[in-house]
């Protein structure tokens, strides 16, 4: 394939959570690309025979011959319904790796990354070049969610945080969870109560449009400079 336009192989579809599943594709050259990126997919055309167009942040890091992505399977929508219809074999066009939420080329302080739901798929390999990285700053995840039953990736996260001291992690949940002995609430009240005890952050938001809107008015409320310490990117699934 030519310029941004690549195919890959479908390999595999392994469900992760209540209705989330991973796809991942042999792609047939490996892609550059940065913890952070997506790829557009052709799902389908509209009335009119225009493409219907859905992006996906890659939850893999650069380097390998394969690319995961996570959806949140949505019943009716386009991108759902073809990626629920592919078999393992099947061949998958897109465009990309294309964005610009990645990580700052090198960080003076503390990296603070607020979460919500699906959004955490871009975040894993982020953080995976953050603990590589010679950085001395704290490296910081608050990821919400309203049920157990929506998390993923949990050993994943937990194998990070073995690897690097540097790395703490905050899972919160909204919703209904007898069983939860963890916290619960917003990650936007969590961010704010300990926001004096971060040295020099930046922020890493990521996932649902309110959540961002409304983290990053508290912030910049506080005194938080939005062009140089505040980086977002609304994920819808």
């Amino acid at each position: 394939m030519s310029g941004n336009v690549h195919e890959g192989e479908l390999v595999r579809a392994t469900p992760r959570a209540d209705g989330v599943v991973e796809y991942v594709l042999r792609t047939d050259e490996p892609l550059k690309f940065r913890p952070g990126q997506f790829v557009s997919v052709r799902v389908g055309v509209d009335s009119d025979d225009n493409p219907i167009l859905r992006s996906y942040s890659i939850a893999s890091p650069p380097g390998g011959a394969e690319i995961s992505l996570i959806l949140k399977l949505i019943e009716g929508g386009p991108g759902s319904k073809y990626f629920a219809s592919l078999a393992p074999g099947e061949r998958v066009r897109f465009t990309g790796p294309m964005g610009f939420f990645c990580l700052d080329l090198a960080h003076a302080g503390d990296v603070v990354f607020g979460v919500t739901g699906v959004g955490i798929t871009p975040v894993l390999p982020m953080i995976g070049e953050l603990v590589a990285r010679p950085e001395r700053g704290r490296v910081r995840l608050y990821w919400g969610n309203r049920h157990a039953e929506d998390l993923f990736w949990l050993d994943e996260l937990k194998a990070l945080q073995e690897k690097c001291a540097r790395l703490s992690i905050e899972i919160l949940l909204t919703g209904e969870a007898p069983s939860w002995s963890g916290r619960r609430g917003r990650i936007t009240q969590a961010v704010i109560d300990e926001l004096t005890t971060f040295d020099r952050p930046v922020f890493y938001l990521v996932g649902n449009g309110g959540m961002i809107k409304e983290l990053k008015a508290a912030l910049q409320e506080r005194g938080v400079d939005r062009k140089r310490q505040i980086r977002n990117e609304a994920f819808f699934g």
